[in-house]
């Protein structure tokens, strides 16, 4: 590979020693020269595995990244303001020609690797305690087969680098992604073996023993699906998992007994929580804005703005125009992208069809606003004039997002303006590109002002997604339908409880939950981890794995139906890395994208 595009990993210092394997970390890896026995120190091999940590904030929850991973799927459909719109509706030729979309991430996670393997080739050197030393090694070896794992699972074959880089090249290939799988099971085997069972205190979530075997199950679960795939490979990721589960205590790992609970502000390192990519206001890392100054930085967390409707412009005769407008931006409900919305014909006949006795649409979306006439409105305060009546501030619901066509008497009795799903017949005020339920996991209502990013702590695995992975070995072989059932059930028995139930209703919302091992297909199983994992960065790639992208894009997508194909399971590799190997053979594109 020609270097030059990697060759900034080489060139870490230290901006501030933080503890070995805290994922809690906001240094960056600064761009200059140094020379590589700087990782035989010990503010080198800590400052690579922090440079590391620190780059994951460059891409989850960011705006390009955000719209690339989820757009294309059966779960979303764009937002009137989304500006990579190509990759909804899978337009191929504008794909062709902005593959570099994908750059920022294939150089980042490159950079990552060559960090990685600075740390593990000079780091045993290190003149520190052998226990710190340790630990470090297995950071940098699970952080290698993070970035390698996104990496095979994104474009498939890859380069496979596993010595320090110190010379620029312009040359490479791509390894079979069988050779890349074998490599990063053998780095997270390793990893497992020293990471510790539980973070060290005031560390926050970095990678542990339990998210190195959390990635080492979903790594064997890809390759049993891939043309890479060994006798074994469901056995292996149901066993791995399954252990994880029994032995949740060990690890401090547990479901959180109320599911719109796990996101809830503040719950960012919950039991529920394996892992998190931190983040931080302080602009010395050059990550972010001045606040009150419109999330301008385009490393920002703006997960919290993305997949907002644009609610501030419902006036109050709205279809008509005309009014004042029923609510206003503020902190609470945040700016309106506009980006990336629900769709909305999947949701809620498909996914969330049992709203009734699964909590988990409520915890999802945000469907109601309240009146404000400012953003300091206070409650009782009077606020927009409608055709029925005056909202009052704080107390009336001024728009509401409903799950169904409303009878002619509850809009009459409406003072706000009711929305109803586009795509069912009688409805007569529709969801559109620009409103619509907004997905409120990445809510962030602690910002000074109503147009700052999100410091939010970015939740990027957790412990329900281990019964998912589990369950998914289960159903292709790796255990019995009949265990694949059980693990499901503990997921819907959890989303059966429910605000204001009675006992009498939970008992009855529990039993409605329950499914069977002739329920266990992965058509169902892939509609249970949109109800688990809506909007949790995960869609494209498990309609990639599951090699049902397609089918599912053409069956509850109409916006991709037309485009989708079966090539648009891996993604396209950036223009500029073929162009940069100019020596030996050409550095092949993704088929389907030349």
């Amino acid at each position: 590979m020609r270097i030059k595009i990697i060759n900034y990993s080489l060139v870490l210092a230290l901006i501030s020693v933080i503890a070995a394997g805290c994922s809690k970390v906001l240094d960056e890896q600064p761009r200059a020269g140094i020379d590589p026995s700087y990782f035989r120190t010990p503010e080198g091999i800590q400052g690579g595995i922090a440079g590391i940590y620190s780059s994951f904030r460059g891409h989850w929850g960011t705006q390009i990244f955000t719209q690339l991973f989820n757009a294309g799927s059966d779960e979303f459909q764009k937002g009137a303001a989304a500006d990579v719109q190509h990759w909804y509706t899978f337009n191929n030729a504008q794909i062709r020609t902005e593959a570099n979309n994908y750059a920022g991430f294939w150089n980042s996670m490159f950079i990552n690797i060559n960090t990685a393997n600075g740390v593990l080739e000079y780091g045993a050197a290190a003149n520190m305690p052998e226990a710190t030393k340790t630990q470090v090694l297995a950071q940098a070896k699970f952080l290698r087969a993070f970035c390698y794992f996104y990496l095979v699972t994104t474009f498939g074959d890859v380069p496979l680098h596993v010595d320090f880089n110190t010379e620029e090249s312009t040359a490479d290939s791509r390894a079979p992604e069988g050779e890349v799988y074998a490599q990063i099971i053998k780095d997270l085997t390793e990893a497992a073996q020293d990471l510790p069972n539980l973070p060290a205190p005031g560390t926050g979530k970095p990678a542990t023993k339990a998210t190195a075997l959390f990635l080492l199950s979903k790594t064997y679960l890809w390759r049993g699906w891939s043309t890479a795939a060994q006798s074994g490979d469901f056995n292996s990721a149901y066993t791995i998992a399954k252990d994880l589960i029994d032995n949740k205590a060990q690890y401090g790992l547990d479901l959180l007994p109320y599911f719109p609970s796990v996101f809830k502000e503040g719950n960012e390192y919950s039991p529920e929580v394996l892992m998190v990519i931190d983040r931080t206001k302080d602009l010395k890392f050059g990550q972010n804005s001045n606040p009150g100054t419109f999330a301008s930085n385009p490393q920002e967390n703006k997960s919290n703005f993305f997949f907002r409707p644009n609610y501030p412009a419902i006036n109050a005769n709205y279809p008509a125009g005309g009014g004042a407008n029923l609510t206003v931006r503020d902190v609470n409900n945040g700016r309106p992208f506009q980006r990336i919305r629900p769709n909305t014909r999947y949701v809620i006949d498909v996914a969330f069809a049992n709203r009734e006795t699964d909590s988990r649409y409520d915890g999802t979306f945000q469907t109601v606003w309240l009146s404000n006439s400012s953003p300091m409105s206070a409650v009782g305060s009077p606020g927009a004039t409608t055709p029925r009546g005056q909202l009052i501030n704080g107390v009336d619901t001024s728009i509401w997002m409903a799950d169904r066509v409303v009878t002619s008497q509850e809009r009459a009795n409406f003072k706000g303006v009711i929305f109803e799903p586009e795509h069912l017949p009688g409805a007569t005020v529709r969801y559109t590109a620009s409103y619509y339920p907004n997905l409120r996991k990445w809510d962030d209502s602690t910002r000074a002002d109503m147009n700052d990013y999100s410091d939010r702590p970015f939740i990027l695995f957790r412990f329900a997604e281990v019964y998912l992975i589990a369950a998914e070995a289960a159903i292709q072989g790796g255990a019995t339908p009949q265990d694949a059932a059980a693990l499901i059930n503990v997921l819907r028995t959890r989303a059966a409880l429910k605000l204001n139930q009675t006992p009498a209703e939970y008992n009855a919302a529990v039993a409605a939950q329950q499914v069977s091992a002739a329920d266990m297909t992965i058509d169902f199983l892939l509609d249970e981890r949109s109800r688990e994992l809506f909007g949790e960065y995960t869609r494209w790639w498990d309609l990639a794995r599951t090699r049902r992208l397609v089918q599912r894009v053409k069956a509850y997508n109409p916006e991709g139906a037309d485009g989708v194909q079966e090539h648009h399971r891996l993604r396209p590799i950036p223009q500029e890395q073929i162009d940069l190997v100019t020596e030996g053979p050409a550095f092949p594109q993704n088929p389907g994208y030349e």
